[in-house]
């Protein structure tokens, strides 16, 4: 309850002594270019992919807010963005932050942002602040929306996403969490159960907010998948131990070997080097030197790069064998 009270208090503050938000009442309102705006009938409800679309208007004008789903957080508005506001204006001119301005008359894009502050669950409402900037289909006319509050709107009952409260996904986040450290990168359940766990920490941004952006941390450093399809899972190939694949280059070019096809620049694609052919890239090591082949640019140690053996000049190593006892002069150090 005294949560509820501070945030009612902090929309009141917003507006001056005739515009303020009386307790427990739905309301829209904001600034139009520095004017006070405040809408007299105003709507939350559903589009068929689960959007969130808040509108409102004051009979003669009209705002459109477009919210990529219902869920606590933030979301930026601007070309590129899923979500996206309008407005239209006393000359039925539409303003939408999906529009480009024209070049000649201004140099700075349409952005903005729509915070989802609050979501009631027991009384089925919404609450939130907004500000952005759009332009007219043209580029040529531009209106800027600030200070905006979306304040206990109702939402339809038994329609829209579920959601996902801040508990909810902090348990979440501690039972991914645990399957997730207690699975070996070798494991085959691994990219499954680190993916899990991604997707908990994302809830967990939505419901919780990351204020401070250290859910957003984690999951940067989280490295699930096969980046760059060679076969080896891309926190294996933190050749160094220090958690980061960024700093793992072994053939020096400007890919790191988790986004590298050809780790050691030899000519051969990593998951070529599978000689053996089981699956395992890391028991392939032709000439006993405890690098495995992906790894090693002169895989039969014979002082040849591995690129150099290409004796035809077709450009695969493969195919090469001088001295036709069926092992490609990369592999025959004889």
């Amino acid at each position: 309850m005294k949560k509820l009270f501070v945030l009612a208090l902090a929309f009141v503050t917003v507006f001056s002594c005739g515009d303020e938000i009386e307790f427990n009442s739905p309301a829209l309102q904001g600034k139009k270019d520095g004017e006070r705006w405040k809408a007299l009938f105003y709507n939350a409800s559903y589009d068929d992919t689960g959007r969130l679309i808040i509108t409102g208007g004051d009979n003669f004008e009209s705002i459109t807010l477009n919210i990529e789903t219902l869920a606590i957080g933030n979301y930026s508005v601007g070309i590129g963005n899923s979500s996206f506001a309008e407005f239209i204006d006393l000359e039925d001119v539409t303003y939408s932050t999906n529009n480009e301005p024209d070049p000649d008359f201004s140099l700075y894009p349409a952005d903005g942002l729509i915070t989802i502050s609050r979501y009631d669950a027991i009384n089925n409402t919404v609450s939130g602040e907004f500000y952005f900037n759009a332009y007219s289909e043209a580029g040529l006319k531009t209106v800027t929306l600030s200070e905006g509050v979306f304040f206990d709107l109702p939402l339809p009952t038994g329609a829209g996403p579920n959601v996902m409260s801040c508990d909810d996904a902090l348990a979440q986040v501690a039972l991914t969490r645990t399957v997730f450290e207690d699975t070996p990168t070798t494991s085959d359940d691994y990219s499954a159960n680190c993916n899990a766990y991604r997707q908990a920490l994302v809830n967990q941004q939505n419901a919780c907010i990351d204020s401070d952006g250290s859910i957003q941390a984690i999951i940067d450093s989280l490295y699930c998948n096969d980046d760059d399809g060679d076969g080896i899972l891309s926190i294996n190939e933190d050749l160094d131990g220090d958690g980061n694949p960024e700093n793992d280059n072994t053939d020096a070019d400007e890919f790191p070997n988790y986004l590298d096809s050809d780790d050691d620049g030899d000519s051969l694609a990593t998951i070529a080097e599978d000689v053996n052919d089981n699956g395992n890239l890391m028991d392939d090591d032709t000439d006993n030197d405890d690098i495995p082949n992906y790894l090693d640019n002169d895989d039969d140690g014979d002082g040849i790069l591995t690129i150099d053996e290409d004796v035809d000049g077709d450009g695969d190593v493969t195919n090469d064998d001088s001295d036709g006892d069926g092992i490609p002069d990369y592999l025959d150090n004889m």
